[in-house]
């Protein structure tokens, strides 16, 4: 990648995860790279960067844990984070 981007990926790659529609529409997954990138510049020239950066990682973070079948109940902070306030 000859520019700064930010990058997601899932390990292993479930099935289907190369067409994944992931936000924001700038966002895109790299076939020799595998993974998904979303570009500095494009993050730091929009209206609300700091939005275009966090619906880029939970989209994909959404799109490898559906697609891999990943138990989100149990993984996912909201839980932990009740669990450890009892």
């Amino acid at each position: 990648m000859p520019e700064p981007a930010f990058y997601a990926y899932s390990a292993p790659e479930p099935p289907g995860l190369k067409e994944a529609i992931v936000r924001p529409a700038s966002a895109f997954y790299h076939p020799t790279m595998g993974e998904f990138l979303l570009r500095y510049d494009d993050v730091r020239n929009t209206d609300a960067p700091e939005q275009a950066l966090l619906a880029f990682f939970q989209s994909t973070y959404e799109a490898g844990a559906t697609l891999g079948q990943w138990d989100r109940e149990e993984l996912e902070r909201e839980r932990w984070y009740q669990a450890s306030k009892k």
